[in-house]
């Protein structure tokens, strides 16, 4: 039997960001799913319509990237070409003389309410700056982990949060609504984010895959372990993390809502 997409998202356990890494497949991680030709033609459209919001390529990645495209078994081309390829989003980041991975290539078409050019050439750590509570939590631990992960090794981690659309494009130009009074639980989505890390042999190059899958918040109501999950991930969320995730307004009369 096949599990619901939101299995193994809430822990049960009071909020608390977790890396939970485990052994990944690159390889099956970019494979087509059935959406593909409907994901693939939206990636087209979002790319020709602001490809300055969603593409990128600088200058120092050109071999990086070009070990990438030999990878995924295209011919030629660059991050554009990938990103009408694969249905995922990625980002390449080269490790600089301190260790540290910066962000100088991808293809972010499908982003969670965070804009992808303006982390362009910056560090990880400072990526993830933004986040409350992230990099004290974890900082260290992701740092030693990244500069850890040799070619051959994969791995796969999963990570989620809450909208008030079911648009796979949530950059903050989009202008995405916030979720407001009153709410419906039909009418939210948890976006699942399966995340995928493995270096190139080549080049050393970070790859870091991202694949966003959309939940209605009511299918996870509907399962007594979903619907108890869910409430207690949002019930013992700082207040800074549910402030950071547009939270703030909605979360107890979701509280509520699934406490019904």
């Amino acid at each position: 039997m096949t599990e619901p997409a939101w299995s193994n998202l809430f822990s049960g356990a009071p909020f608390e960001f977790r890396f939970g890494a485990r052994p990944g497949d690159p390889k099956g991680f970019f494979e087509s799913s059935p959406e593909h030709d409907s994901r693939v033609q939206l990636r087209r459209e979002i790319v020709a319509e602001h490809p300055d919001r969603h593409v990128f390529q600088m200058s120092n990645s050109h071999d990086a990237v070009t070990e990438l495209i030999r990878w995924a078994g295209l011919e030629s081309g660059g991050c554009r070409e990938l990103a009408q390829h694969w249905e995922q989003d990625f980002m390449v980041l080269l490790p600089e003389e301190d260790g540290q991975d910066v962000f100088v290539a991808g293809a972010i078409c499908f982003p969670s309410s965070w804009a992808p050019e303006e982390k362009l050439g910056l560090p990880v750590h400072t990526i993830h700056d933004p986040v409350p509570t992230l990099n004290e939590q974890l900082g260290v631990r992701i740092g030693k982990f990244l500069a850890g992960i040799r070619p051959g090794k994969a791995w796969e981690r999963v990570n989620w949060g809450l909208s008030g659309s079911p648009r796979l494009n949530q950059h903050p130009a989009v202008r995405i609504p916030a979720m407001a009074l009153p709410l419906e639980l039909d009418l939210m989505w948890v976006r699942r984010e399966d995340q995928v890390l493995f270096r190139l042999p080549e080049n050393g190059a970070l790859i870091f895959g991202i694949n966003v899958i959309n939940i209605s918040v009511a299918e996870i109501a509907a399962d007594p372990e979903g619907r108890a999950g869910l409430r207690q991930a949002l019930a013992t969320m700082p207040e800074e993390i549910a402030e950071y995730k547009n939270l703030t307004v909605a979360r107890e009369s979701l509280v509520e809502l699934l406490t019904q």
